[in-house]
C-alpha cells in the first residue's frame, strides 16, 4: 500500500475501542486527549481499569513525566499522533500489518520454496501444503501466508503432543489453504482445506484458534 494513502483505510470507530486498542500495543503510542472541562493532554497510556461501577479510568503519562488521571466518558476528542504505529488497529484489519514490515520482501517463487522447504514442520506424512488458490500479487498477502504457516505449525505442535492428536492429525494428507472472510476448516479424504482471511490481519490468537478448529474437527 502506498504510505502516503494508507489513512484511506481507516475506519471510524468509538473512544473506548481506539484507547483499549492503544493500551494492547506492546510499543508506546502518543495521543492527545482533550477532555469535556477543557483540559488538553499528550502521552502514552499507563493503565485503564473499570471500577464496580462499570466507571472506566484513564492513567496516562506525559513527556514531562506528569501523571493524569479521567475517566474516559469525560473524552472529547481523542487523537492519535502517531497513525503509522496503529495502522492495522485504525483500519480494522483491512491494512494487514504495520508499515513498517513493508521493508521485508518476498516473491512468489521465494514463498512456494520457503514453503516447500518447511513443510516438514507440518508432519513428515504430509505431502502438500497448497497455496494456488490465494491470491499472491500483493506483499502483504505473502508475508500473511508465511505467518500463517507459522502459526499452523505451533497449533499443531501443541495438537499432537499426546498420542491421540498424533494419530488424528496423521490421517491428514495435503494441506489446502484458500481465501474467504471467515476462518473455516474442512477434511476429506485426507485434504484439509483450510479458508482464511489472508488479505486482512491475521489474529492475534491464530495458532490457538486453529488448534481449537482442529480438535473439533479431527
Amino acid at each position: 500500500m502506498d504510505n502516503s494513502n494508507y489513512y484511506k483505510a481507516f475506519v471510524a470507530q468509538t473512544t473506548e475501542e481506539i484507547l483499549h486498542a492503544v493500551f494492547k500495543k506492546e510499543e508506546e503510542i502518543l495521543i492527545a486527549v482533550s477532555l469535556t472541562n477543557g483540559a488538553y493532554i499528550e502521552g502514552t497510556i499507563l493503565d485503564i481499569t473499570t471500577d464496580s461501577n462499570q466507571n472506566k479510568s484513564v492513567c496516562l503519562i506525559s513527556r514531562n513525566e506528569e501523571i493524569s488521571f479521567f475517566n474516559i466518558y469525560s473524552i472529547a476528542l481523542l487523537t492519535i499522533k502517531q497513525p503509522k504505529k496503529m495502522v492495522v488497529e485504525l483500519s480494522k484489519g483491512k491494512i494487514s500489518r504495520p508499515l513498517s514490515s513493508t521493508d521485508q520482501n518476498i516473491t512468489v517463487l521465494q514463498l512456494k520454496i520457503w514453503l516447500r522447504n518447511e513443510k516438514h514442520l507440518l508432519g513428515d506424512h504430509i505431502q502438500n501444503f497448497n497455496i494456488d488458490h490465494l491470491t499472491l500479487s500483493k506483499l502483504n498477502n505473502r508475508l500473511n501466508v508465511q505467518d500463517f504457516f507459522t502459526a499452523l505449525v505451533t497449533a499443531i505442535d501443541l495438537l499432537t503432543a499426546d498420542a491421540l492428536g498424533k494419530e488424528a492429525w496423521s490421517g491428514v494428507e495435503t494441506i489446502v489453504l484458500q481465501e474467504t472472510e471467515t476462518l473455516q476448516l474442512q477434511l476429506q479424504t485426507g485434504v484439509l482445506t483450510i479458508s482464511a482471511a489472508i488479505h486482512k490481519a491475521l489474529p492475534e490468537n491464530l495458532s490457538k484458534i486453529l488448534e481449537e478448529k482442529l480438535l473439533q474437527l479431527l
